[in-house]
């Protein structure tokens, strides 16, 4: 098993290498002028009206003419909009009496796409003007990864969250922060290193019991909450130490299932060991305060019809609690993902089947407006 691991770790590093190399640096593509008018919910008219009157950043124009903008020139002028009042929310970030939504995308299920869910969650916020940071707290790192950090490849040794978490010589939630090539969106590595916190709370509550490890997770989000209007924390596929303290940490949850028997079979043992394990904790005094918790169909086929009657029967057993829009399965956000990339950050062009990518974005679109209405219910907003 060894040899298989060295073997795997090197062809994981090589095609990094060829991804990504050394003196690479990672950028956001540019948006076209009908793109940010979307982002911006004004009209392309208006857009070129800012630009003519030069009160705006200057976009690069292309050898067609096009105008293309960078995610920070579209964060300015979303700024500037704001401040002349044009929409209410232009600007969506928090004001001073709401408080930092910590949504927790969580499963038992493995293969569930937490991580896709989360990933495009969080470039979909940081694209709409939300300071967003994403916690990985899976061992296996695969949102790391697809910020082109791989912790085999890229070590970095004391940088997960376990560093702030662990009950010896805690370090501070912000020194463990990398700021990544999309303005707005920032992430806390993960790494192998998560997994000592379950030794480490055995070992503490057989020292002085109690639960105070439930906390563990939610104190040192505290000290970053400032600074964000998400954090969306990405949980591994079970439930042990790491993943109670998180959902203790949360103030909402998502739930991706995909519309199989399996996936929804394995989902009911998940809510019943989660239910089992909060009635514990409330009965000692420590509970989890969610504004909402909602499961989202993920990789669905409208063809299929086993997956029509599933999502029936989910419809009728969870009712409002199921999220509407469900996140079709494509072969464009399968190959964004082979290529590190949300579909936020692949160039339609580079499809060879560009309507696949217009499907796939209108559902991915429609999944995570349907959850940013649920952040601003949580925070009181018309």
């Amino acid at each position: 098993m060894q040899s298989f691991s060295t073997k795997l770790e090197l062809a994981l590093q090589n095609l990094s290498m060829a991804q990504y190399p050394p003196d690479a640096r990672r950028e956001m593509r540019k948006f076209s002028s009908s793109e940010v008018a979307g982002l911006l919910d004004v009209s392309e008219a208006y857009i070129r009206q800012i630009v003519l009157k030069e009160k705006g950043p200057a976009p690069e124009t292309t050898t067609n003419g096009r105008r293309m903008y960078t995610l920070e020139q579209i964060l300015e002028l979303r700024m500037m909009l704001a401040e002349k009042g044009r929409k209410k929310w232009m600007n969506p970030r928090r004001v001073a009496d709401e408080e930092c939504q910590i949504l927790a995308v969580t499963n038992f299920k493995g293969g569930s796409s937490k991580t896709s869910t989360t990933i495009h969650l969080g470039h979909y916020l940081a694209l709409k003007g939300y300071r967003v940071l994403a916690v990985d707290l899976d061992p296996q790192a695969s949102l790391t990864s697809l910020h082109g950090m791989l912790p085999d490849f890229d070590p970095r040794e004391d940088e997960t969250l376990y560093a702030a978490i662990r009950f010896t010589d805690p370090k501070p939630t912000k020194s463990l922060i990398h700021s990544t090539h999309i303005a707005g969106f920032d992430v806390i590595c993960a790494g192998l290193d998560l997994t000592e916190f379950e030794t480490a709370v055995a070992l503490e509550m057989r020292k002085n019991g109690g639960t105070s490890f439930l906390l563990r997770v939610s104190q040192a989000l505290e000290q970053v909450a400032g600074d964000y209007d998400v954090i969306l924390m990405d949980s591994a596929p079970s439930l042990n130490f790491l993943t109670l303290s998180s959902l203790t940490a949360a103030t909402g949850v998502i739930i991706p299932v995909p519309a199989h028997m399996l996936d929804v079979d394995s989902t009911g043992k998940f809510l019943e060991l989660a239910s089992s394990y909060m009635q514990i904790l409330s009965e000692m005094g420590t509970s989890a305060q969610w504004d909402f918790a909602k499961f989202l169909v993920t990789k669905f086929e409208a063809n299929d019809h086993p997956q029509a009657n599933m999502t029936a029967l989910m419809r009728q057993v969870f009712g409002e609690d199921l999220l509407l829009n469900m996140v079709t399965k494509s072969t464009a956000v399968a190959d964004a993902l082979t290529w590190k990339q949300s579909l936020y950050e692949v160039q339609r062009s580079r499809f060879s089947a560009p309507k696949t990518y217009d499907r796939a974005m209108e559902s991915i679109n429609a999944a995570n407006a349907e959850i940013e209405k649920l952040l601003w219910a949580a925070w009181g907003r018309e």
